[in-house]
């Protein structure tokens, strides 16, 4: 079980002078870097055995800084976990990251919360709150994420609301009945462990402006919010390219200034976009080339003045398809258009009359770390029950028993039976040719089975749909395997 990459830039050094830097001259925004008596004091970019070797040592060597970084203190904080596999791959010239693997054990997720419940009987309820808000004080979060906090509660030796805890169960009791199905038409994965990857990139960042920065500042000097930016020098230099001395400039630490600036329509946009990515276009949720559009658009209209946004950015991106052109946002005259299939067909069937739905159903959808995933599983279970119309008539009448009458917003279709079991499903693949259940043996125990009277939790939220408690429920184990609570309860008790 695989989710979606995780991108982070760590920051090695910083450049004052400009006059360090010097063009390629071979491809597009390839630089390299000649080392000053400042560069030349950071163990990643110097030794003074580098001035032996054969090569020379006149420019920072990207390659080997990856190298160096790698072993470096800075790996320190993404490798010093405990109870976890991790693998970190060879950097590449290629690649201006290093890949960071984490394997997470599913199996032994039951053991893992009775030993800290056990360790740590003496912690008082108010110690449990106390840690449990340092997993939810995150401003802006919507609903569905302060839902999977709250599913997360039992690990923090809190309850379930009781009205969760009900829910819960049923959609367990469903999942049991059929799961076999889903695991007969669909062969688990050859391991019992979620899996994550991180790209890690090393950077030096700039303490100036560049001149490569020039049309970007010209255009945003007068802008009402991007003006800010002016004064906030993140642009980055990454190691990558045709020789182990290139580099190249990241805009990354500026893009995500600019989206963190983002008003309620420029936000509720950049959701839709990623929304729209996950149901029509197998690509990333950060997709570049879909992540520039944005930028674009949030630069030139004032959203909140429109009624609907989404509908601007679908005739922005028509006169992209047709033109098959769309502007570096920061590199004047640099074409970044990609094709993705079917990706033009579906933004011409997008009108005036038809946009308010298409939205609607857009909305629907949540983003959750194994929608790819999930797609190609949903999509292959509802095809098979439609191919046993008996067995999906069963399914049926046994969800209307089990399931229906405790939501009142249950739509009782083929796609919401199907989407509860697929996404349940994900937690009980395994290797050793049976399912593990999961649900039933490790997590109904310690979760819903799990009260106390002392503390009741409130329950912020009622008005979800059946399948989406299950993408919660799954999505909030996830967060679970990849915390370390006991070194979250070391902290707290450390800093009282």
């Amino acid at each position: 079980m695989k989710t979606e990459i995780d991108k982070q830039i760590v920051i090695v050094t910083q450049l004052d002078d400009e006059q360090c830097i010097e063009s390629t001259k071979e491809k597009l925004n390839e630089q390299k870097i000649r080392f000053n008596k400042h560069l030349k004091t950071i163990p990643e970019l110097y030794s003074q055995d580098d001035d032996d070797d054969d090569h020379n040592s006149e420019y920072i060597d990207g390659f080997r800084m990856k190298c160096r970084f790698m072993k470096s203190n800075h790996m320190l904080l993404f490798t010093n976990e405990q109870d976890r596999l991790i693998e970190i791959t060879e950097p590449t010239r290629r690649h201006p990251y290093i890949d960071v693997h984490k394997h997470y054990p599913i199996n032994s997720f039951d053991l893992c919360m009775l030993s800290i419940r056990l360790t740590h009987k003496s912690m008082s309820v108010n110690d449990w709150w106390t840690l449990f808000k340092t997993l939810i004080t995150t401003s802006n979060v919507d609903s569905n994420e302060k839902q999977i906090q709250l599913l997360c509660a039992p690990a923090f030796n809190l309850p379930l609301p009781k009205q969760i805890a009900l829910q819960s169960a049923c959609l367990i009791e469903f999942y049991e009945k059929f799961k076999t199905t889903i695991f007969s038409i669909y062969r688990p994965s050859t391991s019992s462990l979620l899996s994550t990857i991180s790209h890690i990139t090393p950077a030096i960042q700039l303490s100036f402006r560049p001149k490569i920065l020039q049309w970007f500042d010209e255009r945003i000097q007068n802008h009402k919010r991007l003006k800010d930016l002016l004064n906030n020098n993140c642009l980055c230099l990454v190691a990558c390219g045709s020789k182990k001395t290139s580099f190249q400039y990241d805009f990354s630490l500026i893009e995500f200034h600019i989206i963190k600036q983002f008003n309620a329509s420029e936000s509720q946009l950049n959701i839709l976009v990623k929304k729209f990515a996950m149901k029509y276009l197998h690509c990333s949720l950060d997709n570049y080339f879909l992540r520039t559009t944005i930028l674009w658009i949030c630069e030139i209209h004032d959203l909140e003045n429109y009624h609907d946004i989404f509908e601007v950015w679908i005739s922005f991106m028509r006169d992209v398809c047709r033109k098959r052109f769309l502007e570096h946002y920061f590199l004047e005259n640099v074409n970044i258009y990609e094709r993705h299939s079917g990706l033009e067909d579906i933004i011409n069937t997008v009108d005036y009359k038809n946009i308010d739905l298409f939205v609607e159903k857009l909305e629907e959808n949540l983003i959750f770390p194994y929608f790819h995933q999930y797609n190609d599983r949903l999509k292959n279970l509802i095809k098979f029950f439609e191919s046993q119309p008996v067995l999906a008539f069963k399914m049926k009448v046994i969800y209307n028993v089990i399931v229906k009458s405790k939501f009142f917003n249950a739509d009782n279709s083929l796609h919401e039976m199907c989407s509860i079991l697929c996404h349940l499903s994900f937690l009980e693949d395994n290797d050793l040719g049976h399912i593990i259940d999961f649900w039933s043996q490790q997590w109904k125990p310690l979760f819903i089975n799990f009260d106390r009277d002392d503390i009741v939790l409130q329950q912020p939220s009622v008005g979800y749909q059946p399948d989406q408690l299950a993408q919660q429920m799954t999505t909030s184990v996830f967060k679970l395997i990849q915390i370390d609570l006991n070194q979250m309860i070391n902290s707290i008790q450390s800093n009282p």
